[in-house]
């Protein structure tokens, strides 16, 4: 039976806790939690200096989780579905609605709504914001986006996402016709094609996102992002409509190690055995 999301407390966090299990994306493998009684005395210091409040919010579980339920990333004869711009499910959709009575309550009250362009977090950030008042802006930034590991990450052009959310600002996508999203040097099918994004060029991407907060004159802004941003951000992966407020002194690029994932995605012997490795425990997960 379905669990109804719940929000605690957690020091400075404040989380919506979704129903599915773990993180599909990237296998269910765990990395340990860094909300020790020392980290949130550390949170509570920066608090007292902080400069802003950031509402951080995964998107509701897509098509593509329900996916990599059964056909696991690591799996030998594991093959991309290029799902793209994969959209909630009825879950993912419940879950965004459930989240509204707590952006309802959050204190202090977002100034600014900001959105990846992919649509699962847009409709996310639709549904579960939707009672906050019309007049807090809401600005889509592409560099909140996921880190492309599947067709999934790939997006729609800036006039398609136009016509379906007009009350977003855009004008951060560019130019209407031209991807926002990855490219790999060299590709000749940018709406088609998904080639992982090199983790370098993914967290030079969290820097500059961390810029252009730190530049919006707002003191309270929610972000609704993807598990990639949550991880890099915080070192914390995010179930799907988990929301935790934090300062903006919280989000430090390499909280999380994707170095230690990567590894599993290579294309030579190690990036085989592991994958392997991962495959059997998931197996054996759902016997147990």
């Amino acid at each position: 039976r379905r669990r109804r999301p719940r929000a605690r407390s957690m020091g400075a966090l404040v989380v919506a806790a979704s129903s599915s299990p773990g993180t599909p994306e990237l296998g269910n493998i765990r990395v340990s939690s860094n909300a020790s009684s020392s980290n949130a005395a550390q949170r509570r210091a920066r608090a007292a200096n902080a400069t802003k409040t950031i509402h951080l919010v995964r998107h509701g579980r897509t098509e593509m989780n329900e996916y990599l339920r059964t056909n696991h990333w690591a799996d030998a004869d594991f093959r991309d579905p290029m799902m793209i711009d994969t959209r909630l499910t009825s879950e993912g959709e419940a879950q965004a609605r459930a989240l509204r009575a707590i952006t309802a309550a959050l204190e202090p009250r977002p100034e600014l709504i900001v959105s990846s362009p992919l649509r699962r977090a847009l409709r996310t950030a639709e549904l579960a914001f939707e009672d906050v008042e019309r007049d807090v802006p809401r600005v889509v930034c592409a560099l909140a986006r996921e880190r492309v590991f599947h067709g999934s990450d790939i997006g729609r052009v800036r006039s398609v996402l136009a016509e379906e959310h007009p009350e977003w600002c855009l004008e951060d996508l560019g130019d209407a016709d031209a991807p926002w999203w990855y490219v790999a040097p060299g590709c000749e099918d940018p709406h088609g094609t998904a080639v992982l994004e090199p983790v370098e060029v993914f967290e030079k991407r969290m820097e500059e996102f961390k810029v252009w907060i730190d530049a919006r004159p707002e003191k309270t802004i929610a972000v609704v992002a993807h598990w990639g941003v949550c991880f890099s951000l915080t070192g914390e992966e995010f179930q799907n409509c988990e929301l935790r407020t934090l300062t903006e002194q919280d989000l430090i690029v390499g909280n999380g190690d994707f170095k230690k994932y990567d590894v599993f995605l290579q294309d030579n012997v190690q990036g085989r055995v592991g994958r392997f490795l991962v495959s059997i425990r998931n197996r054996l997960s759902w016997l147990f």
